[in-house]
């Protein structure tokens, strides 16, 4: 799957969850409905000026659309982006304990995990 696949489809979705139609984004971030029917349809890679200004008017972070298989709810979640500054500002080690953390959350072994 190509970046530019991951986020037409993550622009959709948000889309969808807003019940946000072409012309109501493309009016909203204040760009031609064409440029963002372009982008939704993955007929053309989003240029970052583009992309800005859809990415706040569907208050999402950038970084959650470029993310592959994100869910809808995470997608339009308001803590990704909290998330994503809380993990820039850990230093290394403190990054390396979070992510082994995570790593025996997502674990198969892991109790919590499998009684879900």
């Amino acid at each position: 799957m190509t970046l530019t696949q991951i986020v037409c489809g993550n622009l959709k979705k948000a889309c969808e969850e807003f019940d946000l139609s072409t012309r109501e984004l493309a009016k909203r971030a204040n760009s031609s409905q064409k440029s963002v029917w372009n982008i939704l349809n993955g007929e053309h890679s989003p240029r970052l000026d583009t992309l800005e200004p859809i990415c706040k008017t569907l208050m999402i972070s950038p970084a959650a659309v470029v993310t592959p298989g994100i869910e809808p709810g995470l997608l339009v979640s308001r803590r990704i982006p909290r998330l994503i500054a809380s993990y820039a500002a850990m230093n290394y080690s403190q990054r390396e304990r979070l992510e082994a953390f995570i790593d025996e959350m997502l674990s198969p072994e892991n109790p919590i995990k499998s009684s879900t």
